[in-house]
């Protein structure tokens, strides 16, 4: 028989406290970071971009667009909760707060679009690779 293995209820409480809060307020930075990246670097010969486009042109631009709408979502984003708090009748700085709280998620939305669409292009592109080997 198998050992009953010991339950770390302190670790289990942690890692639910973690996944429930503290990922969900850092992921959208880091996705806004990997898509800076991910845009500066598209030139490169292993980037979906030079391995796919002359097959599925429309599919690539169609990717890429998530990853412009994304990284211009954080400063267009705050011109519009600044326009919106300074031309707010009254709780202006209320207002400023919560677009700039839905702003900050917004990467979070167009992240996850990007990603279900982009998993047909991945597989393409990994199948390219293995084929070439």
């Amino acid at each position: 028989m198998d050992a009953i293995p010991t339950l770390d209820y302190g670790k289990i409480v942690l890692r639910v406290l973690e996944l429930i809060i503290i990922k969900p307020l850092v992921l959208p930075f880091k996705i806004y970071k990997n898509t800076l990246v991910s845009l500066s670097s598209s030139d490169s010969d292993d980037s979906t971009e030079e391995v796919l486009a002359g097959e599925f042109p429309l599919y690539v631009w169609f990717i890429d667009l998530f990853d412009a709408i994304i990284a211009l979502s954080y400063p267009v984003g705050l011109i519009i909760a600044l326009t919106m708090g300074i031309e707010s009748y009254r709780g202006g700085f209320s207002t400023f707060l919560t677009v700039s709280m839905i702003t900050y998620f917004v990467p979070l939305i167009y992240g996850f679009m990007k990603e279900l669409l982009s998993i047909t292009l991945k597989t393409v592109k990994y199948l390219k690779i293995l084929s070439n080997k």
